[in-house]
């Protein structure tokens, strides 16, 4: 699975808006059209789902019991439900007010009134007026301008091409509403771009108001368009100071960040490119929510990143609560990959752990959807020895024959013929197949096994 996607940078795929000759417009009649307000109502959030544009409900996990086992809640989610209320307060309070101060010279400092609902300027608005203005006669208007349509396209050029000076007044007058913009259908462009282009302590400020509030700013890695400015943001922090603010209030909104689809490209950006030290803090939350994770759709992949990602200590908890839970997670449409990524990094001793971790399964698991994945990675992966074992223990089993015409049993049958090549164990299973001929004739799944073993007869 890949790192960051690409989010686009311009807005080329906008749709143009009308056109109307401005050449005897005046000053005062361009801004008449505008219908700029600051932003100074609450913002009306719902919780449904939030990988659609909507902010989550947290917190998103119990307390979750896996084979026996109570996982611990992330630390981000520990918070009881009366406090998380004060936070969101059915989401009326703006939370943009969580960085913003409310008497802010432009509007409230908050989200807006409407997330989604980009800036009316009427139809009759045409880019002329924009490029015909000044710095100054744009002060006071540019974080309103910014949700417009055509706005965000003047900001991102005018960012890429004006002097330092346009840039610390663009930066200065939609730092307070920052968090805002980002969730913007537009807005979040021009904050993509101001990230881009704006000077290293500005970078260090904006990450400042940020992470001021941890559990909002995992709100808006988690939000569709708000990781995208978070994301330019991580691709252009250098010192650190950054690295480290940015991984504490991370860490503690780990497990879903791993489990959302938005969430998951930061997680990988940071697992591959940040030291141990940085990670530390972020693999301890999802070591402790690792069954939950590996149980997820987005989860198991960001968990196969985290095996390939840590090291030492560090690694050996993570691998050791997988394969404490490997009988669960075997038999899991998602955790089965899992570990099937530990088996595949031919890894003696892990391998050895979890092949015992399963022992007395085998034939159980043969019989299961994605637990016969798993046993047939263990004989894949492991030694001729450990196979051999494997192989032993199902042909000790009273149900061996059902195998044969086993609808995932029959593929465990054929991957042991494969590995066992000749000897004793090979021998065994090529009589099962011999004495079970007539039934396997009249059954699909025998039918594969007896072809198997004829393709094999003509190899020999």
């Amino acid at each position: 699975m890949e790192g960051f996607r690409n989010f686009p940078h311009t807005t080329t795929s906008q749709n143009p808006i009308p056109r109307e000759s401005p050449s005897d417009q005046s000053l005062e009649a361009a801004f008449s059209r505008l219908n700029v307000s600051p932003f100074s109502h609450p913002p009306q959030f719902s919780g449904g789902d939030y990988s659609n544009g909507s902010v989550p409900k947290y917190p998103l996990h119990h307390h979750t019991t896996v084979g026996g086992n109570e996982l611990l809640p992330v630390a981000f989610l520990a918070g009881d439900y009366e406090s998380q209320d004060r936070i969101f307060g059915h989401m009326n309070m703006g939370v943009g007010d969580c960085w913003a101060d409310s008497d802010t010279d432009h509007g409230s400092g908050g989200f807006g009134s409407n997330l989604h609902k980009p800036f009316d300027i009427g139809p009759n608005w045409s880019q002329e007026p924009l490029n015909s203005l000044s710095v100054a006669d744009l002060s006071g208007k540019i974080a309103s301008l910014a949700k417009d349509q055509y706005g965000c396209r003047f900001f991102q050029r005018a960012l890429e091409v004006e002097p330092k000076e346009f840039i610390d007044l663009i930066f200065s007058e939609v730092l307070q509403h920052v968090a805002h913009l980002m969730l913007d259908p537009y807005g979040n462009y021009v904050i993509q771009k101001l990230v881009e282009v704006c000077s290293e302590d500005q970078r260090t400020q904006i990450l400042l108001l940020w992470t001021k509030n941890p559990f909002l700013f995992v709100t808006l890695c988690l939000h569709c368009r708000g990781t995208r400015s978070v994301q330019k943001l991580l691709k252009n922090i250098t010192t650190q100071e950054q690295i480290s603010l940015f991984m504490t209030a991370l860490s503690c909104g780990a497990a879903d960040l791993s489990m959302n689809v938005n969430g998951q490209h930061i997680m990988e950006y940071c697992l591959k490119n940040f030291s141990d030290e940085h990670k530390r803090c972020l693999l301890n939350v999802v070591i402790d929510n690792c069954i939950v994770i590996a149980k997820d759709k987005v989860g198991c992949c960001v968990l196969q990143q985290c095996v390939d990602y840590c090291c030492g200590e560090t690694k050996g908890r993570l691998i050791a609560e997988i394969i404490g839970e490997a009988l669960v997670l075997a038999q899991d449409r998602y955790g089965n990959y899992v570990l099937q990524h530990l088996l595949g990094l031919r890894t003696p001793q892990v391998t050895s752990i979890l092949l015992r971790q399963l022992q007395g399964n085998y034939m159980f698991l043969s019989c299961s959807k994605y637990g016969s994945n798993v046993v047939e990675k263990c004989l894949l992966e492991s030694g001729e020895e450990q196979s051999a074992e494997i192989i032993k223990e199902l042909c000790r089993s009273p149900n061996i024959s059902m195998l044969l015409t086993h609808p995932f049993g029959n593929y465990v049958f054929q991957t042991a013929l494969s590995v066992s090549k000749q000897g004793l164990a090979h021998s065994v299973l090529l009589n099962f197949v011999q004495h079970h001929t007539p039934s396997l004739l009249s059954n699909q799944y025998g039918k594969r096994v007896l072809a198997w073993r004829d393709r094999s007869l003509r190899r020999m």
